[in-house]
């Protein structure tokens, strides 16, 4: 299905709330919006990388099957039909244990069912600057006037001020928000110099940070190699996933790497974002060798002026002595300091505020998830079961531990 609608906010025909809407639903159409996708995304304020085209169509491309989905990509076009806000959605047919929201308008890039986690962070809707009131507006009248489709829209690890936080204002007394802090990102301010960024840090990790490097200078011959080069990235990425595995193994905690789709889907983005020449987004793959054997790698993203160190791994029987994962980071800190482009590292998300990521000298701030859900009995009746009877429960077996010890 694809269609083609007229929207007109408030009865008006003016500048700033006329808009044309092109809902798409096909791989298509989809591929096809590479180019306009681009320019949208690099000049919106809310764009990233995890909005561009690369990372959500190679995405749908490895995750299209996980499950029942559908595309659900509203497009907005101003009256010179030039493109100025994309929803990138999709509809999650969910079991009946999502109850009341079987049917879930959810970020294009999230709701993975296979056990791993892509993790597009920081997702919003893609507005070019001086449109966002009139895009905001049209993405909700068009979704609420179509809400006979969905049951729910659920949203993960938003910023504070994303613009869906703003959806459907005007239905308040139709539609139910919710909105939950969720985890934290931790974000390094790059200074001037590296001297400057470990003088930043606490004596104690400046001091371990300094006497393991030096270590590995006097017993190791070590070299960190960049991979850049699209004929190489299929090994590095597999060597990443053999090291993540073995990362995660080592502190007994599961591994995304372990999902074939998860691993598929990075060797795709990887090749798609070295070869595509948008100067503001590319990767940064690194990999520390010991006598030409990798112990170590690095797997980032470059996104702006922005680097987000998204996936490690590192060898077990080196890793604790040489601090490799500490070494990869602070290495990869100092490089980014010295490429002028770059203003800030970002650990991304993290569960806990006290996260280790916490050391490395970086703000935390709060992420959000929103979710809006149409007021009627279903509605009603999964407020009740996930407020006071969840509650009431959670009290329960908590009297029933204390009882038992």
């Amino acid at each position: 299905m694809h269609l083609n609608n007229l929207y007109e906010a408030n009865g008006k025909s003016s500048a700033e709330t006329f808009l044309t809407i092109s809902l798409i639903t096909d791989d298509k159409i989809f591929k096809q919006l590479q180019r306009e996708w681009s320019e949208l995304n690099n000049k919106a304020d809310k764009g990233n990388i995890f909005t561009s085209w690369e990372w959500l169509y190679t995405w749908w491309e490895v995750y299209k099957a996980d499950g029942k989905r559908q595309l659900y990509i509203i497009c907005c076009y101003d009256p010179s039909e030039k493109l100025v806000g994309i929803a990138p959605l999709q509809i999650a047919y969910n079991p009946k244990k999502y109850f009341p929201c079987s049917r879930q308008v959810i970020m294009l890039g999230t709701g993975e069912t296979d056990g791993s986690a892509v993790f597009g962070e920081y997702m919003d809707l893609i507005i070019a600057p001086g449109n966002e009131q009139a895009v905001i507006k049209t993405v909700s009248d068009f979704l609420f006037t179509n809400k006979e489709l969905w049951d729910g829209l659920k949203f993960h690890q938003l910023l504070n001020n994303s613009h869906i936080s703003d959806l459907f204002s005007e239905y308040q007394a139709d539609i139910i928000k919710t909105t939950q802090r969720h985890g934290f990102r931790t974000l390094i301010e790059l200074p001037d110099s590296y001297k400057a960024y470990l003088m930043s840090l606490k004596k104690k990790m400046r001091n371990n940070i300094t006497r393991t490097f030096s270590r590995l200078q006097r017993e190791k011959k070590f070299s960190i190699e960049s991979v850049d080069n699209s004929k190489h990235i299929d090994k590095a990425i597999s060597l990443l996933a053999d090291l993540n595995r073995a990362r995660r193994g080592y502190l007994e905690k599961p591994s995304s790497f372990e999902q074939p789709n998860f691993e598929n889907y990075h060797h795709k983005l990887a090749k798609r974002l070295l070869n595509q020449s948008n100067p503001q987004q590319g990767i940064s793959l690194k990999i520390l060798r010991f006598e030409q054997e990798p112990v170590a790698v690095l797997y980032s993203f470059i996104d702006g002026d922005t680097i987000h160190a998204y996936q490690s791994g590192f060898e077990k029987e080196n890793g604790q002595r040489y601090s490799l994962l500490t070494m990869m980071l602070t290495q990869e800190i100092s490089s980014s300091i010295e490429n002028n482009r770059l203003k800030y590292f970002n650990f991304m998300y993290s569960d806990d505020e006290s996260t280790y990521k916490r050391r490395y000298a970086g703000n935390t701030e709060s992420m959000y998830n929103i979710s809006f859900e149409k007021k009627n009995i279903k509605s009603h009746l999964f407020l009740f079961i996930h407020g006071p009877v969840k509650q009431l429960l959670k009290r329960l077996i908590r009297a029933l531990s204390r009882k038992q010890g």
